[in-house]
């Protein structure tokens, strides 16, 4: 039953994802915000992710109950949505609710990825059936909403938002909590001490940890871009929502079977798969735009760059860190990766953009990826070398 309480909140905070980041801009424009406000709303969520996690991570490791903080995260996400959305806020104060809106889940992924890996028994099959119902919501939620705002507008955005928010609250209050408190390696909850120190450099973690960096630079470009540049060479709204549909549903797949997948090779052979179809993915997007089935076969290895790359990471750090260090890893990864690699591929892709025409942001991916993927043999030959796990229990 866990696991169905599980796959409830997953789906339910994807699903208020879906509605945030395609939807929050048209929402902001429909009731007269200007594009700068937009901008800094938007902003937040990446913003969040560079100095939320960590210290949700040193709460719940230190603590020992991630199921408490991450029915804090979701309430107070649901409140400040509630300040923010439901009624007409001033700019000024809308862009400190939306801030404090993230930081309030900015933390629940790595947690909840903890939580969920632990409740699968670190079984990655498992894990990924739980985890696809957070796909199937951000799809079902962009598909749904769209028909909704195209028929009737944007009013009804805030009740869509802060429902989601609240159905996560409610599927954290079924979560089980933890049974027991774990031994600390610090009290420090900020970048200092010798937990931080562990998560960061003993062995192969820096090649790890830049590693994750350049793969999500690469996808900080994606993410961004995409859709522009889909219209540089005269696709459809409509097709440009079909890639990326399509994209999201072969990551569905992928969650739905990896078990028969990461029983055949080892979480540093999937890792280092993923960084090179990302390179080759974005190379097949940069060189060949104009041809549809090309960027059909692309969006397709989503599947590979970031189903099988997110749960090999979760799964790699759940093996290779201290149990009492898991979880501000899993929220390391997200500032590292998604916060400040996002943050930098969506900046530097601008330049990269204006400097040398569309393609060259996606030449600067692929070149993202194959960075992770140099980085990716180094460290697993230095894994093979050391004979096991990185760092002891």
């Amino acid at each position: 039953m866990q696991l169905g309480w599980l796959a409830l909140f997953y789906a339910a905070y994807f699903a208020f994802v879906g509605l945030y980041s395609p939807f929050l801009g048209p929402y902001l424009k429909s009731i007269g915000h200007s594009l700068d406000v937009i901008a800094l709303a938007l902003g937040m969520m990446q913003l969040m992710r560079i100095v939320g996690p960590f210290a949700w991570g040193w709460l719940a490791d230190h603590t020992g109950n991630r199921v408490r903080w991450i029915r804090a995260g979701t309430f107070a996400g649901f409140f400040f949505a509630v300040l923010a959305f439901l009624n007409q806020q001033t700019p000024s104060n809308l862009i400190v609710l939306v801030l404090l809106l993230n930081l309030s889940i900015s933390g629940l992924v790595p947690m909840s990825d903890s939580y969920a890996m632990e409740r699968c028994a670190g079984c990655t099959g498992q894990y990924g059936k739980v985890r696809l119902y957070g796909s199937l919501g951000f799809v079902v939620a962009v598909l749904v909403f769209g028909a909704v705002a195209d028929q009737f507008g944007f009013t009804s955005y805030p009740f869509w938002a802060c429902a989601m928010l609240l159905l996560g609250f409610v599927a954290a209050l079924k979560f089980t909590p933890d049974s027991q408190r774990v031994s600390h390696v610090d009290d420090t909850p900020g970048l200092t001490g010798s937990g931080f120190r562990r998560l960061l450099f003993p062995g192969p973690m820096p090649m790890f940890w830049l590693a994750a960096f350049f793969m999500i630079f690469a996808h900080g470009v994606f993410y961004a871009y995409f859709s522009l540049y889909l219209l540089e060479f005269n696709y459809s709204e409509l097709s440009i929502g079909g890639l990326w549909a399509f994209g999201v549903m072969c990551e569905v797949v992928f969650f739905a079977l990896q078990t028969r997948f990461f029983k055949r090779l080892s979480l540093n052979a999937w890792l280092c798969i993923s960084f090179g179809t990302c390179a080759f993915r974005f190379a097949l997007t940069a060189a060949f735009p104009e041809f549809g089935w090309v960027m059909v076969f692309a969006q397709g290895l989503h599947a590979l760059t970031f189903a099988a790359h997110h749960t090999a990471t979760i799964s790699w750090l759940r093996e290779n860190l201290p149990v009492n260090l898991v979880v501000r890893g899993q929220a390391m990864y997200a500032t590292i990766a998604y916060g400040l690699g996002g943050s930098a591929g969506t900046l530097l892709g601008r330049f990269a953009w204006e400097w040398g025409g569309p393609a060259s942001a996606f030449v600067m991916a692929a070149v993202g990826g194959l960075l992770a993927l140099a980085l990716g043999l180094r460290f697993t030959i230095a894994r093979t070398g050391a004979g096991g796990a990185l760092l002891s229990r």
